[in-house]
């Protein structure tokens, strides 16, 4: 009977597993991959000064620096994720993969 249990469980697992594997990108690189601008009071601010938010980018990436200058990332692993609606996960790594 555990057996079955372990079954059933596996493909759950696996989904959830995809569903944390997601870039742990900020919230303006998620939003230019939307196709729009971060809407959040502090990043407003801080790209009008042309510089990243100090509250969301702690860790700022070169898409959060590109676009605190109101460009796009020129990497072309970058270049190729925005075509894609997508984040880059190499310059946009994983939370548990920075530590």
């Amino acid at each position: 009977m555990r057996w079955r249990v372990r079954l059933l469980l596996l493909p759950l697992s696996l989904v959830l597993a995809t569903l944390a594997a997601r870039a742990d990108a900020s919230c303006c690189v998620k939003a230019k991959a939307e196709g729009r601008a971060c809407d959040k009071k502090c990043c407003t601010e801080a790209h009008k000064a042309k510089r990243a938010c100090p509250v969301c980018q702690k860790e700022a990436s070169c898409c959060d620096k590109a676009i605190a200058q109101g460009k796009d990332c020129a990497h072309k692993c970058c270049v190729e994720a925005l075509k894609a609606k997508k984040v880059c996960d190499k310059c946009n790594p994983k939370k548990e993969a920075k530590k």
